[in-house]
């Protein structure tokens, strides 16, 4: 008789070791309903702080208490700038947030770049990077001031990863500094048109203004925190803005760092964003050499995974 497994078996072999929550593109504003960039989807712009506060109250009144939730940006609209309503609105999102009984580790989309400066968000309460755990004797680990990006332990041996997707952008950075200039070289190089929000016959259309990508620096940085998990033995989660393949202009810049890196050996690698409610996650091996070429095919795999969720619970054996 051939052996069949036994679900007793299997569920007693899976323990839930911890959970989180996952929320993103809340896109607040006081305004009455209106229509997506495409004007094909409904926008509900008020009500989406009622969601926000019935995930709250989801939360708050789980049976296992979560370790943090992740805002993965997009937190208010753009459209707040245009009626100067920007800080108002973040203040009520950011006030809603506060029942919540968990950190909340925040990232930045192209939404708060509309809103506020880089150097606002730096000093604002949309930057959680106090919440980062420091890895004692390691100060490769630590992150520069430079972008906003940094890891923390929800769990024994789970280390999580925030970047920062417009680490390389046009938006929220002053026109005359060297950075803008550098990026606006990036982009015009990649995107011959007039107006850099159309992807309009671009091979690479994800090169375009409300995108952004990740300095060399950054890289460095994010290489020297996956080594120092290998080594230990840690499963990562990468946590970042959304960028998918999904339409093809919603994805990262690639081709903008310049040299070579090493990356970390064998791990468990668990990659986190979200597209609207769209919430992609991977697992993948890493090669032990990882030169740019296959980083931008890492980047790929990563962006074209994708499972639809609200929540999200870690298991494992």
């Amino acid at each position: 008789m051939d052996d069949k497994p036994n679900p007793k078996t299997s569920s007693e072999s899976s323990e839930r070791l911890f959970s989180f929550g996952v929320i993103a593109d809340i896109q607040y504003a006081d305004l009455e309903d209106g229509y997506n960039f495409h004007g094909n989807r409904r926008r509900y712009y008020r009500h989406s702080l009622v969601h926000l506060q019935g995930a709250i109250d989801d939360w708050n009144t789980q049976s296992s208490t979560l370790s943090c939730v992740l805002q993965l940006g997009d937190i208010i609209d753009g459209y707040n700038a245009q009626h100067k309503a920007s800080e108002t609105s973040l203040e009520l999102v950011m006030n809603t947030f506060q029942k919540l009984k968990v950190p909340v580790h925040h990232t930045w989309g192209n939404h708060e770049f509309y809103n506020f400066s880089r150097d606002y968000l730096t000093n604002s309460k949309l930057n959680t990077k106090f919440l980062e755990d420091q890895i004692a004797h390691h100060p490769e680990t630590r992150p520069s001031e430079n972008y906003y990006a940094y890891h923390f332990v929800p769990f024994p041996k789970f280390r999580f990863i925030l970047l920062d997707g417009y680490d390389l952008s046009v938006l929220g950075v002053d026109q005359s500094s060297p950075k803008y200039q550098q990026c606006m070289k990036i982009l015009k190089e990649h995107n011959p048109n007039m107006e850099l929000n159309s992807p309009q016959g671009l091979s690479e259309p994800h090169y375009v203004q409300f995108n952004g990508g990740f300095s060399q620096e950054q890289l460095n940085w994010l290489n020297e925190v996956l080594t120092f998990s290998d080594t230990n033995q840690e499963k990562v989660v990468i946590v970042i803005f959304p960028f998918t393949q999904s339409p093809l202009t919603v994805y990262a810049w690639l081709g903008t760092t310049e040299t070579p890196w090493q990356s970390s050996g064998l791990m468990s690698v668990w990659y986190v964003s979200l597209l609207v409610i769209l919430m992609m996650v991977a697992t993948l091996r890493i090669p032990l050499v990882c030169t740019m070429s296959t980083w931008k095919e890492l980047l790929r795999q990563l962006q074209t995974a994708r499972l639809l969720a609200q929540f999200m619970s870690i298991l494992t054996r």
